[in-house]
């Protein structure tokens, strides 16, 4: 078998994926690895840290409420593993309200699309590695394929029977998240035993709010999974309110499968992981999630 490109471990915290890396020979600089970013991002402290030219780029929307300033670098070398990358474009993104709020020790960036896009990720859950490869990697027999789009994993999903499509994003802790037109739409504000209008995590521009059950069954890649823990936001401005798509799957339930992201032809690739029949439960932001 060859080896891939690169593999690094990864550890959870609060459901994100972190892993290590070098910044212009410099680090290491701790990271969420997120397939819901567009980009890749640092924060400012990092900017400074690295003495970079940071251009205004405007403001962005996030899962909050609010849009937050945004500002433009240009990373000399990015270093992965064994895996180095020259000349990349980065986000500068304050994450303060983030690390502050989930107790992250450190938290100096986001690995998204910008990085993602060139290689098969594959996320092995039973190992806690990450690797990085041009082509897909070998998989069991029992491994399930699914074609995406866009640049943010984007697949057809069946909720409570309503067709629907939605965002495959490791950036979101929660298991499912409806977002709020397709929630309004089909009543599921209702629908269920809930916690309502609750805070449910933080994201770019501030707390997110929902309403928090749990979904009776769920098929994943294929795959069934019963008694999903599911929030259906109440946000009124921000990405959640504003997308077509129905929802996200997010680490919740992620992390019951070893997953390969194969971005250059557009497929997701996944088998169970010791986490499958894992029981689900909500964990509020701010508590230590296991």
């Amino acid at each position: 078998m060859i080896a891939p490109l690169s593999t690094v471990p990864f550890t959870y915290f609060d459901n994100r994926m972190m892993i290590e890396c070098k910044i212009d020979g410099r680090g290491p600089f701790h990271m969420i690895v997120d397939t819901g970013d567009p980009v890749m991002t640092i924060t400012p402290e990092t900017a400074r840290r690295l003495g970079l030219s940071v251009k205004n780029a405007g403001t962005v929307t996030g899962g909050g409420n609010n849009a937050v300033e945004s500002g433009d670098a240009r990373l000399a070398t990015l270093e992965i593993g064994s895996l180095s990358l020259s000349n990349v474009d980065s986000g500068v993104i304050d994450l303060n309200q983030i690390r502050t709020k989930f107790h992250f020790p450190y938290l100096d960036g986001i690995i998204g699309y910008e990085i993602l896009k060139r290689y098969a990720t594959f996320v092995n859950v039973d190992a806690a590695t990450l690797s990085f490869d041009a082509t897909m990697p070998a998989v069991p027999a029992n491994a399930s394929t699914t074609a995406f789009t866009g640049a943010l994993p984007e697949i057809p999903m069946k909720i409570a029977g309503i067709p629907t499509t939605v965002l495959v994003d490791t950036g979101d802790r929660s298991s499912l998240t409806l977002f709020t037109p397709f929630a309004k739409r089909y009543l599921f504000y209702d629908r269920y035993r809930s916690r309502q209008n609750i805070v449910t995590g933080y994201g770019l521009g501030g707390p997110i709010y929902a309403d928090v059950f749990t979904l009776p069954r769920l098929d994943v890649f294929g795959f069934h999974v019963a008694g999903v823990v599911t929030r259906a936001s109440r946000q009124t401005r921000g990405v959640f309110a504003t997308t077509g798509d129905g929802g996200s799957i997010g680490t919740g339930m992620l992390k019951r499968f070893n997953v390969v992201y194969d971005y250059p032809d557009h497929t997701i690739v996944a088998w169970p992981s010791k986490y499958f029949n894992a029981p689900d439960a909500f964990v509020p932001p701010g508590t230590a999630m296991r």
